[in-house]
C-alpha cells in the first residue's frame, strides 16, 4: 500500500498543497490531467525525486519520506525514455540491477530474455539509444523499469511514443504482466481511454488538486464536477434551468440542489418519431461527423447544444441531414448531476 498524507510543495507558481491519496497494494492505479496540473510532481514525489515541503509517503508501511530514490524499491519510466546513449540497450536494461543483490542479478538474465519477448526488443540489445525509433526507445525503458521487480511501478505517460499498433500491443502485455506480477503500478497518463483499459481506480488532478478519485467506471459514468465531466468526456452540460424549460414531466426533483447536468452523448437517442425517453425535444442537426466507426451529430434545440454518438446502426437513417428536425431524448438514469 502507498498511503500519502498532507502532501505540500511548490515549484515557482506551481503548488500543491495537503494532498492525500491512498493507492491498494497490486492495484493497478491512473492518475489523470491535463498539461501542467501535476501528475509528473506527484509521481516524481512518491519516488523521491522531489522534494516535499509538508506531508508524509508510507511504502509497504514503510516512511520513505527522507529516503533516497534508490532505497526506495520503486522504478519509473518516463515519456521521454532517458536512456544513456554511451550505453547498448542490453547495458540500458540491466542498469538497475547494479543495485540489486547478487541473487537478483543471477535471476535478471531470465527476466531479460522474458522482457524481451514480451516488447519485441530482442533483436535490439546490441544497439545504441541513437539507433532506435521512438517506440522501441519506449519499449526499453518499460524493460529497463521492469527488470529489477520494483515493489512500484511508476509511468509517465508511458504510450506516448508508440505508434497505434504497438501501443495496444503493450498495453494489453502490460496489463497481463500486471495481473501476473501483481506490482503495485501508478500510470501518469492526459488519454482516459488508457486510464480506462488498464487500471481499476483513477485521480483526477487540476491545479495540484485532486478533484475526484474512484474507479474509473465511477469516474467514466459519474464524474462529480464539470472540469471532470468535460476531462472524460462527458460533453452535454447543461444548466439545472433545461429541466424546466424543456418542459418534462420527469421527476427532477433530486437533481434540484446542483447547478448543472451532465449526459454522455452516447446516451441520447434519436429518432425520426417520438421517442419514450424521460426527457425528449425536438430539435435541429447543425452538423454531422463521420468518424468511421461511429457518428458525431451536433444538435440545437433551444439555446442548447448536444453532442451525439450513433452507431452504424444509425448510417442509414435517412433522417440524419443537417438542417433537418429530429427527435432526440434520454433517460432521467442516464443524468449526472455536476458542482461547478
Amino acid at each position: 500500500m502507498i498511503e500519502i498524507k498532507g502532501l505540500s510543495l511548490r515549484l515557482g507558481k506551481f503548488k500543491m498543497e495537503k494532498l492525500d491519496l491512498t493507492i491498494e497494494a497490486r492495484e493497478f492505479f491512473a492518475i489523470i490531467g491535463p498539461t501542467g496540473s501535476g501528475k509528473t510532481v506527484l509521481l516524481e514525489s512518491i519516488a523521491g525525486l522531489k522534494p516535499i515541503e509538508e506531508g508524509s509517503i508510507q511504502i509497504k508501511g514503510q516512511e520513505v519520506t527522507l529516503l533516497p530514490p534508490e532505497q526506495r524499491h520503486i522504478s519509473i519510466c518516463y515519456q521521454d525514455r532517458a536512456l544513456f546513449p554511451h550505453m547498448k540497450v542490453k547495458e540500458n536494461i540491466c542498469y538497475g540491477l547494479r543495485f540489486k543483490s547478487k541473487s537478483d542479478q543471477k535471476n535478471a538474465v531470465e527476466k531479460l530474455n522474458d522482457l524481451a519477448v514480451l516488447l519485441k526488443i530482442g533483436n535490439l540489445m546490441d544497439r545504441y539509444p541513437v539507433n532506435l525509433s521512438g517506440g522501441e526507445k519506449q519499449r526499453v525503458a518499460l524493460a529497463r523499469a521492469l527488470i529489477v521487480n520494483p515493489d512500484v511501478l511508476l509511468l509517465d505517460e508511458p504510450f506516448t511514443a508508440l505508434d497505434a499498433t504497438i501501443k495496444d500491443t503493450i498495453e494489453l502485455e502490460l496489463k497481463k504482466l500486471h495481473q501476473v506480477l501483481q506490482t503495485t503500478t501508478i500510470m501518469v497518463t492526459h488519454d482516459f481511454r488508457e486510464a480506462y483499459h488498464l487500471a481499476s481506480r483513477v485521480a483526477v488532478i487540476k491545479d495540484g488538486t485532486m478533484m475526484q478519485v474512484g474507479p474509473v467506471a465511477e469516474i467514466f459514468e459519474q464524474p462529480s464536477s464539470i472540469f471532470v465531466a468535460n476531462f472524460v468526456g462527458m460533453k452535454n452540460i447543461i444548466p439545472i434551468s433545461f429541466l424546466t424549460e424543456s418542459k418534462t414531466a420527469a421527476n427532477v426533483d433530486s437533481f434540484r440542489k446542483k447547478d448543472f447536468l451532465g449526459v454522455r452523448p452516447e446516451k441520447i437517442q434519436v429518432s425520426n418519431s417520438p421517442l419514450g425517453t424521460d426527457f425528449m425535444m425536438n430539435g435541429t442537426i447543425l452538423r454531422i461527423k463521420n468518424a468511421g466507426i461511429y457518428r458525431q451529430v451536433d444538435i440545437s434545440y433551444l439555446q442548447y447544444q448536444f453532442q451525439v454518438i450513433l452507431t452504424p446502426n444509425y448510417y442509414d437513417d435517412p433522417a440524419l441531414l443537417e438542417g433537418s428536425k429530429i427527435y432526440f431524448g434520454f433517460d432521467l438514469a442516464d443524468i449526472c448531476p455536476l458542482e461547478q
